[in-house]
């Protein structure tokens, strides 16, 4: 079981070489309290998310769409936790790749 600042440190190294897909951040949230699976409640999720945001970690689409990894228009923390949780809440689906946003480090 790894603490948030070495969470934060291995998700900054991914970060160094590739997007980070959401469903990556689900597994980093559920790494810290050493769960296999279940359900991440919203608050949890907004919290590890927001330390991500803190940390330097920027909301971006997929590397899918075009433009790819395009940063999101509402750069501001609240702004974009915001997003997520209005998104996060609408989802009728277990969070996939292509859900939600990705992240990447700034350069």
């Amino acid at each position: 079981m790894a603490n948030v600042g070495e969470k934060l440190s291995q998700l900054d190294v991914a970060a160094s070489w590739d997007d980070l897909s959401f469903p990556i951040i689900l597994n980093a949230i559920r790494d810290l309290d050493g769960s296999t699976s279940g359900d991440i409640d919203t608050e949890r999720m907004l919290h590890f998310v927001g330390l991500m945001l803190d940390h330097g970690f920027i909301a971006v689409t997929s590397p899918y769409d075009d433009p790819p990894s395009a940063p999101w228009p509402e750069q501001g923390r609240a702004a974009i936790l915001e997003r997520l949780r209005r998104e996060w809440e609408a989802l009728d689906h277990e969070v996939t790749f292509l859900d939600l946003c990705w992240f990447h480090r700034a350069p």
